[in-house]
């Protein structure tokens, strides 16, 4: 099994210096607890002496595309696609981090690649269960307050992996000496503006149990609703906690 681990730019909560992803480093652990055989590291942009370091951890081939951080989900998804990343076909597996730590990291990245793909997503994978047959991955999904969810997803599929995930690969600086960065200078269109979100100043929305008193706890039971009757009803709710305004009232900007 051939897999991609997306690295990023990584800083450091602590010093501000740029330092490896946890959730990345935790995606090469999880990449050898599946048993894949081939590995590269793939970065959307130009090469930095910090990407040497994830070679300590067990990835010693890294392209740098030069030039794909103007749209990285096209960059990223073209390489994946196109790119000669492996000599014998196209890879099964893409991981990355569930969160960055560069700054302005959104998160939405690994499913925005996803879509490009064409492929499944399955998130905050954070270890690997007894697998069943060829072609599909059996994993472990993190839950809030320690659950875990056991999730089937069929391959090719991109996993995202959270930093609270038990596979920690070892590192040994051996391996980060033999690390092989390599970087490609590409040339990509630049992210529409629908494609790099909309920004707005910050206002503040009210939240739903602030609206909420302690006799209003009864609510209105609705059996086997029509779906008409139960919109109004969810609509008038919102009303009547101020998160949706009145008819006929203009919503704020």
């Amino acid at each position: 099994m051939k897999a991609v681990i997306l690295l990023s730019g990584g800083i450091d909560p602590v010093s501000g210096r740029p330092a490896p992803v946890p959730g990345e480093i935790r995606a090469i652990g999880l990449a050898r607890a599946l048993g894949v055989t081939q590995m590269i590291g793939l970065h959307a942009g130009p090469a930095s002496p910090v990407l040497s370091e994830y070679g300590g951890y067990g990835l010693t081939h890294i392209l740098c595309l030069k030039g794909g951080e103007a749209n990285p989900v096209q960059a990223l998804a073209d390489a994946v696609k196109t790119h000669p990343l492996f000599a014998d076909g196209e890879p099964d597996l893409v991981l990355a981090a569930a969160r960055g730590r560069g700054g302005s990291d959104t998160g939405l990245l690994p499913y925005q690649l996803a879509q490009a793909l064409g492929w499944p997503i399955a998130s905050d994978i954070g270890a690997t269960m007894e697998q069943p047959t060829v072609g599909q991955l059996a994993l472990a999904q993190f839950r809030a307050r320690g659950a875990i969810k056991p999730v089937s997803v069929a391959l090719p599929c991109v996993v995202t992996v959270p930093e609270t995930a038990r596979c920690v690969p070892a590192f040994v600086f051996a391996r980060q000496r033999e690390t092989w960065v390599d970087e490609q200078v590409i040339t990509v269109h630049p992210a529409s503006a629908e494609e790099a979100g909309m920004l707005r100043a910050y206002r503040r929305r009210p939240k739903l149990i602030s609206g909420a008193s302690k006799d209003s706890g009864g609510g209105q039971l609705m059996v086997d609703p029509e779906p008409y009757e139960a919109a109004r009803a969810i609509v008038a709710h919102l009303r009547a906690l101020g998160v949706l305004p009145n008819a006929g009232q203009a919503p704020e900007a």
